[in-house]
Parts: structure tokens; sequence; C-alpha cells
């Protein structure tokens, strides 16, 4: 299980033409909770919540809520294994919430929504390794279905100590329709963390370099992991 506590602040967003520009802000706090758990030795049953205090203000239009963000719930199957590598394949249902669902839309608004992800991930020997996640995001109603690439490069550069450096990137995979405008983001994430036992703790910050029709966010952020 992680837990993270989240603040998230912006106050630009990339318009259409992927250039920043001043129109409000974008304020988040939020306390969330992951879970992996072992159902079989290839089964891996996943779960997201989280709580969210969110703002959002664009021109005169202000938008707020508090409540839980689209919840999330999954199976992961493991597909084939190496000496050194591993790939899996997942799907994962979204529930949405009071907060935030879909990208660029009023918060609570969205329907459900299903996803398929593909992960490999190889260690290059004790402390390094390297992982890639790619999955199609279907949405139900009038939003856009979406594309995501999410890389990770980690090194135990330390007895209990790690670095990771990660991008997190999401494009919308339909054509623009009326209230539901193609964009895309992409998130640099760097951290360090330390075991302490049975729980690891993580700190660590994120910027947007680039995006289109999408909030140039900044955020830092704590996570205690912790393993039954």
């Amino acid at each position: 299980m992680i837990l993270t506590t989240l603040i998230d602040r912006a106050e630009t967003s990339f318009d259409a033409s992927g250039q920043p520009v001043d129109d409000g802000y974008f304020h988040k706090d939020e306390t969330a909770a992951y879970l992996e758990y072992g159902v079989t030795h290839r089964d891996t049953l996943v779960a997201r919540l989280a709580w969210q205090d969110v703002r959002r203000l664009r021109g005169p239009s202000l938008d707020s809520a508090q409540g839980l963000s689209a919840s999330e719930i999954g199976w992961r199957r493991e597909v084939w294994r190496g000496s050194r590598a591993i790939a899996s394949l997942q799907l994962t249902a979204l529930i949405p919430g009071q907060g935030e669902n879909v990208s660029n839309q009023a918060f609570g608004t969205g329907e459900m929504a299903a996803e398929v992800r593909a992960l490999a991930g190889r260690s290059l020997g004790d402390h390094v390794f390297l992982e890639a996640q790619s999955a199609w995001r279907w949405r139900d109603g009038a939003y856009l279905d979406e594309a995501r690439l999410d890389l990770t490069a980690g090194w135990g550069f330390a007895e209990r100590w790690q670095v990771l450096a990660q991008s997190f990137s999401v494009w919308s995979a339909e054509t623009a329709r009326p209230g539901a405008p193609d964009f895309e983001q992409h998130k640099l994430q760097v951290s360090i963390s330390r075991d302490i036992g049975r729980q690891t703790v993580q700190v660590g910050a994120s910027i947007t370099p680039a995006g289109r029709n999408a909030i140039d966010q900044e955020a830092v952020f704590l996570s205690v992991w912790r393993r039954f």
C-alpha cells in the first residue's frame, strides 16, 4: 500500500498551440491510497482512491470541489518472465467522483471509463531497472479516449536508498468534439526514497515541460510505502 500526500499548483496553462498562457490558476491538495495485492503468483489486484480539494480559476469562472476523484480498480496478469525481465497486462475500471475525472473538464463531470495497460520492466545489473507502461483509456459519453505512456528509470545508489526518474504522458486519441477539445500533457518527475524496515519513505517533485490545452502543473509529494 502506498499513501501519498501531494500539493499541486499551476499559474499558467498551455494553449492549443502548446504555448504557455496566463488564464488563472489551479490548486490541488490530494491524499491518495494505492494498493497492490498478490492474489496468486501471477495475478495482482490493484486499486486507487484519492481525496482532493481542488480549485480552478479560468477567467471569471471558478470551479472547485472536495471529494473523491475517479477511483480505480483493476486486475494485472503476468504474461512472461525472464531472468531479469517481466511483462504484464492490466485491465482497469475507473469510477467517476466529485473531483478530477477527465482532463480539462469541470470537476465532478465524466462517466465510467476502462483502460488496458501493457507493462514491461527489466533490471540492468543489481542496482538499476527500467520500466515502460503503455495504455489506452476508453471513456463513455462525449469525452475523448486517451493514449498514455509512462516511463521509469530506477537506481539504487546505496543500501536502502533509491532514485526514480519518471515521465508521464497523455494524449487525447480522438478528434475534438464540442466541449471536448483535444489535448496532451507531459510530466517529468524525480524522487528519492529510503527503506526503513518494511516501510519506504519517498519524497519527490514534478513539472510539466510541455502540453496542449492542458494545465502547466508543478507538484511536490510525500509517500509512505508499506509491505504486508
